[in-house]
């Protein structure tokens, strides 16, 4: 007996939708609704969804808001799947550590480069995990306000004026 394909959420939202009055693109062509939803859930951006889908942007729009439930659902299932994912390559990892310590001639053979940077991405994982990995962004005016080069002027002339040697010119009459 042929395994039965497991019926997504998403497809299951599209196939109410059908059932509603209208003309809209779950009635038409569920197989592509479903499509454009999935990549939604992806988190694809909508220029890319119409690109590969050929549907237009008020129409994948329209989609989501009335998928919001269904996409929501599956976002969280995707989310936990790489959850997974990264929760057994983080076992991997350590095992492979340990073989590697435990092998003086393969840690002989590594390159520095492909310890530190694997260290760098965990490190920086682990700051942003436990809050800590903060970026403060400062905006500053690159120009001077009036006031401030006003001052500069009057405090450069100032200085040139200590610096500088006082003078006493006479002009010199023309004789023929």
């Amino acid at each position: 007996m042929p395994k039965k394909k497991k019926v997504s959420d998403l497809a299951l939202s599209v196939a109410a939708q059908a059932n509603n009055v209208g003309n809209y693109i779950e009635r038409r062509d569920p197989v592509l609704a479903t499509q454009a939803l999935e990549l939604l859930a992806e988190g694809e951006s909508i220029n890319t969804i119409r690109a590969k889908t050929g549907m237009k942007w008020e129409t994948i729009c329209r989609l989501k808001t009335r998928h919001r439930a269904a996409l929501d659902e599956r976002r969280a299932m995707l989310a936990e799947d790489a959850l997974d994912i990264a929760e057994g390559l983080r076992l991997l990892q350590k095992e492979k550590m340990r073989m590697l310590a435990e092998d003086p001639e393969q840690l002989a053979r590594t390159n520095i480069r492909d310890l530190t940077l694997p260290w760098g991405i965990a490190n920086d994982k682990f700051l942003s995990a436990m809050g800590e990995n903060k970026v403060v962004v400062e905006h500053k005016a690159q120009a001077p306000s009036l006031e401030d080069a006003m001052k500069a002027i009057e405090e450069a002339r100032a200085k040139l004026k200590a610096g500088s040697l006082e003078a006493i010119v006479k002009p010199v009459e023309k004789t023929n």
